[in-house]
């Protein structure tokens, strides 16, 4: 972790770039707010989103100056839980599978329409061999 002194936070505000420009986006999003609230009545401005937008992004680049400032490291993101989706979608999978399952025991347990057993084998044709001398084929 950085150091706390008086001394070297002035020497991190001094030359670090970050805390320059998050300091600058803070002024922006203030002067911005200022702009659009005059402009106002001020219950309008009160309820106005566009207002509450660069107040919140004024308040985001103060808040990320003072943390570089202080040497703090940026709030790591909120983990991700990803257990329940995964449960979720292996018992659809499961689900489907078991269906699908179901359905090819179903189709084969039934015969097909038409036929009187589950398979009838297709009928069978007389066996021609070709010929060169273009005559008619002859059956065996």
């Amino acid at each position: 972790m950085a150091r706390s002194e008086p001394i070297a936070i002035m020497e991190r505000v001094l030359d670090d770039d970050y805390f320059h420009e998050q300091v600058a986006a803070a002024g922006a999003g203030l002067r911005d707010t200022y702009r659009r609230a005059r402009r106002l009545p001020p219950a309008v401005a009160v309820q106005d989103k566009t207002v509450y937008d660069h107040m919140r992004a004024a308040a985001t680049g103060l808040m990320q100056a003072v943390r570089r400032a202080a040497g703090k490291p940026p709030p790591e993101p909120p983990r991700r839980r990803r257990g329940p989706l995964l449960l979720v979608m292996a018992a659809a999978g499961a689900v489907v599978l078991f269906a699908s399952k179901r359905a090819r025991e179903q189709q084969a347990s039934r015969p097909a329409p038409g036929r009187s057993d589950a398979y009838a084998a297709p009928p069978t044709t007389a066996h021609t061999e070709p010929t060169t001398s273009g005559s008619a084929p002859t059956e065996p």
